[in-house]
């Protein structure tokens, strides 16, 4: 997790905002990580779609043109969830399956907007490492509370959870799709153990 650099290096230099620094570039295999990141969350977006279109049943390229037309992720929740409610209302297990896996997507999408929100720097102090402040508390002074140090174990664990995220929307659309492998509720008994669907099941 990445922490506040007043608490990794207080006494650090630091760098961030300022046209022509350029931290990525002098960082490029962190930049790498990061973009992977964030290109991680492009396959959660694809899942969504895809379950969307399951949940709305038939007309593939229609409930594709209204789910890309929708604007912002809050937005696309809404959808999948009022096509849920719908499509699910005899089958509360599995929504409440889809409840908790948006859930989970909520808390990754926040790591993703944080990585295309923010403002980036760096610390010649801490040359493994990249910078980012939510320019929102930067404005005025340099709040080193609100500066996090980000460091390749951070870029890797949001990369990891999303593939974990992914791999839980697959499996449920396997079970809305009526795939053999659950034909006597293994995959929705797999899925209502794993412990991050546990921790949110209502």
């Amino acid at each position: 997790m990445p922490q506040p650099i007043s608490r990794y290096a207080p006494e650090a230099c630091i760098s961030y905002g300022n046209a022509g620094d350029r931290p990525l570039l002098k960082r490029p295999e962190l930049a790498a990580l990061a973009m992977e990141a964030i290109s991680s969350w492009s396959n959660v977006e694809a899942f969504m779609l895809r379950l969307f279109m399951e949940l709305f049943g038939g007309k593939e390229s229609l409930a594709a043109e209204v789910f890309l037309s929708l604007k912002g992720q809050s937005a696309k929740d809404s959808a999948i969830r009022a096509a849920a409610k719908f499509s699910l209302s005899e089958r509360p297990e599995e929504l409440r399956i889809l409840h908790a896996i948006l859930a989970i997507a909520g808390t990754n999408e926040k790591h993703r907007n944080k990585l295309a929100h923010h403002t980036w720097g760096l610390s010649p102090d801490i040359p493994d490492a990249l910078l980012m402040v939510d320019p929102r508390v930067s404005i005025e002074y340099a709040d080193k509370d609100a500066i996090y140090v980000w460091k390749a174990v951070d870029f890797t664990n949001i990369i990891s959870e999303n593939e974990e995220l992914c791999s839980l929307g697959m499996l449920l659309k396997f079970v809305l799709s009526g795939h053999t492998g659950n034909k006597d509720g293994e995959i929705t008994e797999e899925l209502l153990n794993h412990e991050k669907i546990r921790e949110r099941i209502k």
